[in-house]
């Protein structure tokens, strides 16, 4: 009578275990950061796993869904599919079937802190992750200028520099009409936005579709537009303005006088 008890608690811890390892990486919206030997800036792709053994999350352009066995340090997909949108591949993100193809290679996994790696049989990284951490509350930064009192030129994306000098590439916010508009310089454009203390939303852009094949205006453009349909949170400092999604900087601007 002893042993077979010893045996049932043997097995329920057992089965402790699992469900401590499986819950270490379920529950959580993972945010995908590299793919395929590619490094994922777009902030757009994410997987999330739940307990019943399934998974949903976005390629950056589609939904996407399917089964996830996780173990202790395991891990597999399989029923992998999505939406059939059609969209325009972004920088910095990655092509959807490089992203399946990784998916269906997976076979463990290691999380260190905020940090998901995902390897295949040899153990090479196939993807990795990162759990957005939950920001601090900011104060609002006593400063004179405000989101619509100035218009906001772009002085640098993410940490660098814009890729060539642009003259005319900015953004002015009209808070009687909730609108956001300006040039991206190349396309004039326009949208809406909505603020709930640093809570930013910028949406329905739409743009003018003149081609710029001078220095790298396209570049720019897009990674301005994708920066202000992702932004999330703002913050006006030290006479700069810098929209946020999460915790990654995504763009920069300085004020001008609205003429």
């Amino acid at each position: 009578m002893r042993a077979i008890l010893f045996s049932l608690m043997l097995i329920a811890a057992g089965s402790l275990s699992v469900s401590a390892q499986r819950s270490d990486i379920e529950g959580i919206q993972w945010t995908l950061t590299y793919a395929n030997g590619r490094e994922v800036t777009s902030a757009l792709a994410y997987i999330e796993i739940a307990r019943d053994g399934k998974f949903t999350g976005s390629t950056g352009c589609n939904r996407m869904f399917g089964a996830a066995t996780v173990r202790p340090k395991r891990i597999s997909f399989s029923g992998i599919g999505s939406t059939k949108k059609m969209c325009k591949l972004q920088a910095g993100s990655v092509s959807e079937p490089a992203f399946f193809e990784a998916m269906a290679k997976a076979d463990r996994y290691t999380r260190s802190g905020n940090t998901l790696h995902i390897y295949d049989r040899r153990g090479r990284t196939l993807m990795r992750f990162i759990r957005p951490t939950k920001q601090p509350p900011v104060e609002e930064p006593a400063s004179e200028a405000t989101l619509e009192n100035r218009k906001w030129v772009l002085e640098s994306i993410r940490n660098r520099r814009t890729l060539a000098p642009i003259k005319g590439a900015f953004i002015n916010f009209d808070a009687a009409k909730r609108s956001a508009g300006g040039d991206s310089g190349c396309n004039v454009f326009g949208g809406q936005y909505s603020v709930n203390g640093l809570r930013i939303r910028i949406t329905d852009i739409v743009s003018t579709m003149r081609a710029c094949i001078e220095d790298d205006r396209m570049a720019i453009e897009r990674e301005f537009l994708n920066g202000l349909r992702t932004a999330n949170r703002y913050e006006i400092r030290n006479e700069r303005l810098r929209l946020y999604r999460g915790q990654n900087l995504l763009l920069t601007l300085r004020p001008e006088a609205k003429s």
